[in-house]
């Protein structure tokens, strides 16, 4: 099988966009000793700082070229962190941030999505938690990292979290394969939908109750693979940047009045988080649930959440009928969460009431608890082992796991069984986990050709476009299997050919036109290759196979050349090599193809 030569260099490198919004982390003391934040001046004073800056490695750039920034050799970490800081205008105070700020930032990230492996993003620690998760439903089919970070005390004073949570930020934007929007704050990973604020005075400001930590960072950086969220939809990664801005969130307190809560619940209001007592609760006062009762028949969408930090909403009292009259369950959503979902579910204007009243009760970006009750029957090795894993909660067994899961994904695959491959994720195993070579499940069943599998893994959130050490992404692994189908998959989930070096493709294209491989043209055709690419002496791959006299090669290429008369550095055109080496049937396809544009 034919395979492009490995393109991978000595140091590997990862960008990540910081976008820097405001807040404590990025502020800086004044002329008269107050800390304030200085519009542009954090990247010059980062540029300065060795602890976020290695000048050294950007010495290699050219003395008129702004190097960009970089962050110091990190232990365990496989990749140079390169980075580069946009800043907003003005500086925002997080207190005072509004939909519109959330807007901007998921455009942001929308724009230079292609250019970068991942984004951090400074911001004040007030209402982070209500940005983390907003982005979290705003990025849809979100494939790479967006580390959401702040302080409480800026990077360049003395004694400060800054700089850990800036660096920490960077190197997992750059590093870990996390398809999600997290939280980093004093060395804890978290996902960004799971999220509230704590503690107002101290490094320990954010947790997330209901939810298990994705990760933790300390002598070593233990990232919980299996917590990770990954998107289930074959689909490319867009932004969805319409939210509704009528929604508000209601904490019911002892003696609320019917006056009251129909004021609140009255018009412009389209939705509502009410936060009700233990596990759903509401005082039992039939004016209140008239109330209700009257505004949910008029289209409003209640959801009801707890106010206790931790647990959810479980209608088992009485007191807890009242959500029977349309009112949705939150579930152990925390406030910030349910709030900002709202907002996103509200503004799918393509999705009926009843339609947003069940997207609401969805888990979508990992932001609800879910149950999963395995199957009993039909057990068979792989199966049992899986389960026998699961059930255990020791250290030694999830090392174990770490051991046995890879090898039964990697089985599954060969042998073509989804279903097994849907038991394993659902038993805790994670089908996007590389080996030592930086291969995912998805690279092996796209050079396999296990179209089915491919489907499965790309439903389960494997990234399309990972590259393994040797800069090879599963695209490239259907390329070289000839399978049209299964690139076609990898396309629509947002899969593109990444061939930085386009002197190295036109060799590879000129090598397939001199040996006939139409087919394999073929592949990286639909993979989005450009035909026409000219090597270092201008010529395409329509010269060679002009010149070798290759008729069936020269009429595939002719049906997407638009312009047959391309001339090299020496000035000549495919149908002059077919004239130098008198090849007839090729010159009278060249030919007719000329005389067509022209008319």
């Amino acid at each position: 099988m034919d395979t492009m030569q490995c393109q991978c260099n000595q140091i590997k490198e990862a960008r990540v966009l910081v976008l820097y919004t405001g807040g404590s982390i990025g502020m800086m003391r004044n002329d008269a000793g107050v800390l304030t934040p200085i519009p542009n001046e954090l990247p010059k004073r980062i540029r300065e700082d060795p602890n976020c800056h290695d000048i050294t490695y950007t010495s290699q750039y050219e003395a008129n070229e702004e190097p960009p920034l970089v962050l110091p050799i990190l232990n365990g970490a496989a990749l140079r962190v390169i980075y580069d800081i946009k800043v907003y205008e003005p500086l925002l105070d997080s207190s005072c941030m509004a939909m519109n700020d959330w807007i901007r930032m998921a455009n942001n990230i929308g724009e230079y999505y292609e250019r970068y492996d991942g984004f951090v993003i400074l911001h004040g620690t007030d209402t982070m938690a209500y940005t983390a998760s907003a982005l979290a439903f705003m990025l849809e089919n979100l494939g790479k990292p967006v580390v959401i970070t702040g302080a409480a005390i800026p990077i360049f004073e003395m004694r400060t979290d800054g700089r850990d949570n800036f660096v920490g930020s960077l190197m997992l934007a750059g590093n870990y394969n996390i398809p999600e929007v997290m939280i980093y704050f004093d060395k804890n990973v978290l996902r960004g939908c799971r999220s509230t604020k704590i503690n107002s005075m101290g490094f320990h400001a954010f947790d997330s109750p209901n939810n298990p930590k994705l990760g933790k960072v300390g002598i070593n950086v233990e990232i919980k693979n299996y917590q990770i969220y990954r998107p289930c939809n074959l689909g490319e990664f867009m932004v969805e940047n319409k939210l509704e801005p009528n929604v508000a969130l209601l904490r019911i307190y002892p003696g609320i009045t019917p006056a009251v809560l129909r004021a609140f619940l009255a018009a412009p209001i389209k939705g509502v988080v009410i936060q009700s007592f233990g596990c759903g609760n509401m005082p039992e006062q039939k004016d209140l649930f008239e109330v209700l009762r009257v505004a949910i028949e008029s289209g409003l969408l209640v959801v009801n959440t707890t106010q206790c930090l931790r647990g959810e909403v479980t209608p088992i009292y009485e007191t807890a009928n009242w959500m029977q009259m349309g009112v949705v369950a939150g579930g152990d959503m925390t406030q910030e969460a349910a709030l900002t979902k709202l907002a996103y579910v509200l503004g799918k204007d393509k999705w009926s009431l009843e339609q947003k009243k069940q997207m609401m009760q969805l888990n979508l970006r990992g932001e609800l608890s879910t149950q999963f009750t395995a199957k009993i029957n039909d057990m068979d090795l792989i199966e049992g082992v899986a389960r026998t894993l699961h059930l255990s909660s020791c250290k030694e067994s999830d090392q174990m796991c770490s051991t046995f899961f890879p090898a039964l994904v990697d089985a599954a695959v060969r042998g073509g069984d989804v279903a097994k491959l849907k038991s394993l994720k659902a038993y805790g195993a994670n089908l996007c986990e590389t080996n030592c070579e930086g291969r995912t499940a998805l690279h092996l069943s796209c050079y396999l050709g296990q179209q089915d599998c491919v489907a499965c893994l790309l439903g389960a959130g494997c990234p399309a476009d990972l590259t393994d050490r040797f800069n090879r992404t599963p695209l490239h692994e259907a390329i070289d299997a000839d399978n049209h189908k299964i690139i076609e998959l990898l396309l629509k989930s947002g899969a593109k050919l990444q061939q930085e070096d386009q002197l190295a493709l036109a060799e590879q294209l000129r090598m397939l036109a001199e040996n006939g491989q139409i087919e394999r043209l073929e592949s990286y055709r639909l993979a989005g290759a450009n035909l026409m690419l000219a090597d270092r002496s201008g010529r395409t791959p329509l010269h060679y196979a002009a010149q070798l006299g290759n008729l069936p090669v020269v009429e595939y290429l002719l049906l997407f050349y638009n312009d047959v008369k391309l001339k090299d550095v020496l000035g000549l055109e495919p149908v002059h090599y077919a004239k130098a080496t008198n090849h007839s049937e090729v010159i009278a396809a060249l030919c007719d193809k000329i005389k067509d544009a022209r008319s």
